[in-house]
């Protein structure tokens, strides 16, 4: 094990997990369905710039009503690619896509190299944990996908009261590792939410960013979980 961490902590959706059919796919269908077919490149371009621009909204959401913000992220793909499908209708289908596959526990499925890495960080002897923004789904998604036994501890926003980057969580996260901030590493896919909390309670931070939606982000950047054992 490093000398320089005690624990490393992971973000859930967007680092350990994922939406079967993913995002993309959703809104390729969606576009589909309402006459337009747009290649991968145009709508992944798309989707970064909407991702890169919304991330400080992004960290404003409580979980309850995000209909503006989806609004904002739609209007922004629709622009990018050149759509002339009514941004309500598109927002309609798309609200209706997500919501007939996200709540669903099967729909969630782990990166090729999260297990992977979650086995390898904890045979090492790091003390490795879950902070994610969610409600109870997260918990029956682990349990679905056999992941709670990589966990020492788990921490979820809708049980203890407070989200990121509300520092308070991680926090909650360090009490529970018995560790120092500064001997542990927080692992997120958004700057706005993951990095600007994890560094402002003290800790160190790594952006996971898929994909490569904020190529120009001022913190430490990884594309995968496969370049993690770099850094511990």
């Amino acid at each position: 094990m490093t000398e320089e961490f005690d624990a490393v902590m992971f973000d859930a959706g967007g680092v350990l997990w994922d939406l079967n059919p993913t995002h993309r796919e959703l809104i390729s269908r969606v576009l589909s369905s309402n006459g337009e077919d747009v290649d991968d490149a145009r709508l992944i371009s798309a989707m970064r710039k909407a991702e890169r621009v919304t991330d400080l909204a992004f960290s404003k959401l409580h979980g309850k009503d995000e209909t503006p913000f989806w609004n904002d992220y739609d209007r922004i793909v629709l622009e990018e690619i050149g759509s002339v499908i009514d941004l309500e209708t598109y927002s309609r289908d798309m609200s209706k896509e997500f919501e007939t596959h996200a709540m669903k526990v099967e729909s969630w499925v782990p990166y090729p190299d999260a297990i992977p890495t979650l086995i390898a960080t904890k045979s090492r002897g790091f003390v490795v944990g879950l902070v994610s923004n969610a409600t109870e789904l997260a918990r029956r998604v682990l349990a679905n996908l056999d992941m709670e036994k990589y966990f020492d501890f788990i921490v979820i926003s809708d049980e203890v009261g407070v989200r990121k980057p509300d520092k308070r969580i991680f926090e909650i996260a360090l009490d529970m590792a018995g560790t120092k901030a500064n001997r542990s590493l927080f692992l997120g896919d958004r700057p706005s939410i993951d990095m600007v909390g994890a560094i402002g309670a003290g800790m160190n931070a790594i952006l996971v960013d898929r994909n490569e939606a904020f190529p120009d982000s001022q913190y430490l950047r990884i594309s995968s979980l496969d370049s993690l054992a770099r850094y511990l």
